[in-house]
């Protein structure tokens, strides 16, 4: 199994010669299983790119499945431009939740209705169907388990565990890790017991890391971590990985940088072996 990163970044594209190393296109990461079964999560900008490259690559008869973590519109903004959806004969299925009375077909179609977009949703040559997610409920999908949990942030936000076999990976992206000023491993502890439950042990944990600790102070409620929170939540976990994703689209790739470096500090000071990266458009993984 492997996934891979089509977008990165958290609020809006950022495109420019600041953000080339890891990229400035809205989240998107493609799954893969070892049965090659393929699963997209999230659809920011960064999947207009995956379409053309699927367009290319999948055969017709292989149906596409998008997991949406929430409607925010760094995370649905690349729908309209995904190009298997103009493709006769294909399928393309979406999975997300249900939020202030509108399911998933209400909620994305909105934003491709005339005052926005020129070709309404329904007028696409794929056939689209529309699949309805929980909280904390597990979906066995061809031989994948994937496992849903609330994540901390202003509006309705999954959070995702796929498995396959002993390996699995956990995509939390605009997830809030809660603490007190002291920022103590007792305090991370004991506020964020379910959310560690959920992550304990996973090969892989990509997280969102929209603010620095200086911003961080002054965002509190807004619903997105910091790195170096991220680190002691990492280490109370037992992550063997951990990849910063999401980044605030004010942070240059020097930045972000020294955000990795420094999360690796954390590690190094604790002395703890967990691997660590920052998320770039077009890195892989394999499990």
């Amino acid at each position: 199994m492997f996934f891979k990163f089509w977008g990165t970044r958290g609020s809006i594209p950022v495109p420019g010669k600041n953000t080339i190393k890891f990229g400035g296109n809205t989240p998107c990461v493609e799954f893969r299983s070892s049965k090659n079964k393929m699963i997209i999560l999230d659809a920011g900008s960064g999947i207009r790119e995956l379409g053309a490259d699927l367009s290319e690559k999948l055969s017709i008869k292989e149906e596409i499945n998008v997991f949406i973590s929430h409607y925010h519109w760094d995370h649905i903004q690349g729908i309209p431009f995904f190009q298997p959806l103009y493709e006769k004969n294909r399928k393309v299925i979406f999975h997300g939740l249900t939020t202030n009375g509108n399911n998933v077909a209400d909620i994305l179609s909105n934003q491709m209705n005339d005052s926005y977009f020129p070709i309404k949703i329904d007028e696409v040559s794929a056939d689209i169907e529309y699949k309805k997610l929980e909280f904390n409920y597990s979906y066995k999908f061809d031989g994948i388990t994937i496992k849903t949990f609330k994540a901390n942030h202003s509006t309705p936000t999954l959070a995702f565990k796929i498995s396959e076999g002993n390996k699995c990976f956990v995509y939390m992206t605009d997830n809030e890790l809660k603490f007190d000023n002291q920022e103590s491993i007792e305090s991370i502890k004991d506020l964020n017991k379910n959310l560690i439950d959920f992550c304990y042990g996973c090969d892989y944990l990509i997280h969102d890391t929209m603010y620095d600790e200086k911003q961080l102070l002054s965002k509190k409620g807004w619903g997105h971590s910091s790195n170096i929170l991220l680190a002691y939540f990492s280490i109370i976990a037992r992550i063997k990985n951990l990849i910063l994703f999401h980044y605030n689209p004010a942070y240059t790739d020097e930045k972000i940088e020294k955000m990795l470096e420094e999360t690796k500090e954390v590690f190094k000071k604790e002395n703890q072996p967990i691997g660590c990266i920052a998320a770039k458009e077009g890195l892989e993984i394999k499990l």
